[in-house]
């Protein structure tokens, strides 16, 4: 169940995940902009990419931070909307902030998730045995959409399920990541709350501002 578990924590930066089993057979990948336009589609798409590009890397010996972080600014990034991951761990406060304060808070998140979970990744060895399937029963309200995964290895009986959530603008992009009950935001969310009560906003953003 470990390798399992620190899949997923290596997940949640791009906050994705998957559609319909695939495994490396599929490779090599659809491009999500050539995908259908629906939440499960772009997941699939989403990770299917994600997935065998690092198996690719992989087969290469060429998985360091240093790759690793350059295919994450490739691959997931551009795939979680982090305006909106921002507004929602921010709640309250987003409205109090103009526009370049916003984007500080959303390099801040990014930066930390990608810090958190870049070095799991990179020391993942076994792209090529990950299973990943998608549930039918997807729900969608208006331009928000939740889509249960499941996680699994090959030849073996660990699996563990994880929900997405994704806001489609001009295309569906993924926002939260929940694993028993717990999101990813919703742990950002205490964390800002705390440093905002503690410094006030206004100390906080300068100190973000000041990071090297």
């Amino acid at each position: 169940m470990k390798i399992i578990l620190n899949i997923l924590k290596a997940f949640l930066i791009n906050l994705c995940l998957i559609g319909i089993i695939f495994a490396s057979e599929s490779c090599p990948s659809i491009s999500p902009k050539m995908a259908e336009d629906t939440p499960s589609a772009q997941v699939e798409a989403i990770f299917d990419n994600i997935v065998c590009s690092f198996i690719d890397l992989e087969s290469k010996s060429n998985g360091t931070l240093s790759s690793t972080l350059n295919l994450t600014k490739k691959k997931i990034v551009p795939y979680i909307d982090l305006e909106y991951s921002t507004k929602l761990a921010l709640s309250t406060y987003w409205d109090q902030l103009d526009s370049r304060e916003r984007k500080i808070f959303e390099r801040d998140i990014k930066n930390s998730l990608i810090e958190d979970y870049i070095s799991i990744l990179a020391n993942i060895n076994n792209w090529k045995n990950i299973d990943v399937s998608v549930s039918d029963e997807i729900i969608i309200n208006e331009n928000i959409a939740r889509v249960r995964l499941t996680l699994s290895l090959k030849d073996s009986s660990e699996s563990a399920s994880v929900i997405l959530s994704l806001v489609r603008k001009n295309i569906w992009k993924i926002y939260d990541l929940e694993y028993q009950s717990i999101s990813i935001m919703s742990i950002e969310k205490m964390g800002y709350d705390s440093k905002i009560k503690r410094q006030g906003i206004d100390r906080l953003v300068d100190n973000m501002l000041n990071k090297p």
